[in-house]
């Protein structure tokens, strides 16, 4: 007749389980995470050479087009000088 497993001795193999479980189902969230945010990168371009500069993107998108930004300058358009006031008290 086969010995008696006592209550402890089960209750360590249940647990010992359970924790197997856990950490197999930790890794497998963790590489689904890691594969979701490698998927997921702003960085990874999409459909584009890996050849092209910025500049040469840049002037392939305006494709002649007339819009632009001007001369650059942050002064008024009228030509005044802005009035600044500063005080120290």
């Amino acid at each position: 007749m086969p010995k008696p497993v006592s209550r402890i001795v089960e209750a360590r193999r249940r647990a010992a389980h359970a924790k197997r479980a856990a950490v197999a189902l930790a890794a497998a969230g963790f590489l689904a995470v890691a594969l979701l945010a490698k998927a997921s990168h702003p960085a990874r371009a999409h459909g584009t050479s890996g050849g092209q500069s910025a500049s040469q993107s840049t002037t392939q998108q305006s494709g002649g087009s007339s819009f632009g930004f001007g001369s650059g300058s942050v002064e008024p358009s009228d030509g005044s000088q802005p009035g600044v006031q500063s005080s120290v008290s």
